[in-house]
C-alpha cells in the first residue's frame, strides 16, 4: 500500500521532488516505492525523459484507476465523520483572497450555522485537497485557464498597480517598469508571467520580492512597491487616485471552488459561497 500511495503521488504531482515533498521523506525513497511497485506488478511504470521521469502507457492507466480508488476512499471516510462534532470546514485559499472577501464576509455564515466553524489554511500555491485533507480549495485563475465544467464563483479584474507617487512617467518602457520594486505572493510566478504574456521575456526584474498578498496591498498602498494584484481589492484607492495602474489594459480573471466532499456542513458553506458571490 506504501508503494501503491507512493505511486499515486508521483503521478498527481508529475515528478519525484512533489511526492518526496507531499509525503515528506526523501527522494530516493519516493524512487524505491515506485520500483518495488514495479517488481510487484512485473511492468514498467516509468520511463526517463529529458525533462525527468514520465509515466509509461501502463503507469498511465494505473494512476487513472488508482486515483478513482483513494477518491472513493475518501468520500467513504468523509461520509461516516460528516456527523461527527464540532464540524468544521477546512478551506484552503489566497491570503489576499481571505482579507479582502471571506474573512469580511464569513462572519455572517457563522452566524447562521453556529454548529460549524471556518478554517482557512492561507496560501497562493495550489494544493491538492486529498494530499491535505482540506474541505474546499477557492483559487483564481485567468479567463482562458478556467478548468473544464467549473463555474467561476465571480469575476475580477487585474492590473499592475502602484502609489500615484511611484508610477513612472509615460511612457512605459520595459526600462521603467524593469526598475520598479516587485512584489508577488509567495508560492507564484505572477511577476514574471506577466512580463511573458506582454512580449517582455528580457526585461523580467532580477528582484522580485515576495509575502502574502494582503501584505502586498498594504506596502503597495504605502508607496513601497509595485505589484500585479486584484483591481477589486483596491477600488476606492483607484476612484480616488491614490493607487495607479501602470498599464494600458487590465486582464480578466475568475475565483472558483473546488471540493471532493458532500458532508451536510460543507454543502450549507458552499450555497452561502455561491450566494454571498452572486452580491460580489
Amino acid at each position: 500500500m506504501t508503494s501503491i500511495r507512493t505511486f499515486v503521488l508521483f503521478a498527481e504531482h508529475g515528478s519525484v521532488s512533489g511526492a518526496a515533498r507531499a509525503m515528506n521523506v526523501t527522494q530516493p525513497a519516493v524512487t524505491q516505492q515506485v520500483r518495488a511497485l514495479e517488481r510487484h506488478l512485473g511492468i514498467k511504470l516509468v520511463k526517463r525523459h529529458r525533462r525527468g521521469v514520465l509515466l509509461t502507457d501502463d503507469g498511465q492507466v494505473l494512476a487513472q484507476y488508482l486515483r478513482r480508488g483513494f477518491g472513493e476512499i475518501r468520500k467513504g471516510v468523509r461520509a461516516v465523520m460528516a456527523n461527527k462534532a464540532p464540524k468544521a470546514i477546512r478551506v484552503t485559499t489566497s491570503p489576499s483572497f481571505a482579507a479582502y472577501w471571506l474573512v469580511p464576509r464569513v462572519t455572517s455564515f457563522q452566524a447562521a450555522h453556529p454548529g460549524v466553524s471556518v478554517q482557512l489554511d492561507l496560501s497562493a500555491e495550489t494544493r491538492a485537497l486529498e494530499d491535505t485533507g482540506f474541505d474546499v480549495a477557492i483559487r483564481y485563475c485567468r479567463d482562458q485557464d478556467l478548468p473544464p465544467g467549473v463555474s467561476p464563483l465571480f469575476e475580477v479584474a487585474l492590473n499592475v498597480m502602484c502609489h500615484k507617487d511611484l508610477a513612472p512617467a509615460k511612457p512605459w518602457t520595459h526600462e521603467k517598469l524593469q526598475a520598479l520594486p516587485w512584489l508577488q505572493e509567495l508560492g507564484v510566478s505572477d511577476v514574471k508571467n506577466w512580463f511573458v504574456r506582454h512580449g517582455m521575456s528580457d526585461s523580467i526584474p532580477e528582484q522580485i520580492s515576495e509575502m502574502p498578498g494582503n501584505l502586498i496591498i498594504e506596502a503597495v498602498r504605502r508607496g513601497e512597491a509595485v505589484a500585479y494584484s486584484v483591481c477589486d481589492w483596491v477600488s476606492s484607492d483607484l476612484e480616488s487616485g491614490e493607487l495607479v495602474e501602470i498599464w494600458p489594459s487590465r486582464e480578466k480573471g475568475f475565483y472558483y471552488a473546488v471540493t471532493e466532499s458532500g458532508s451536510p456542513a460543507l454543502e450549507r458553506f458552499l450555497d452561502w459561497l455561491v450566494k454571498e458571490a452572486g452580491g460580489h
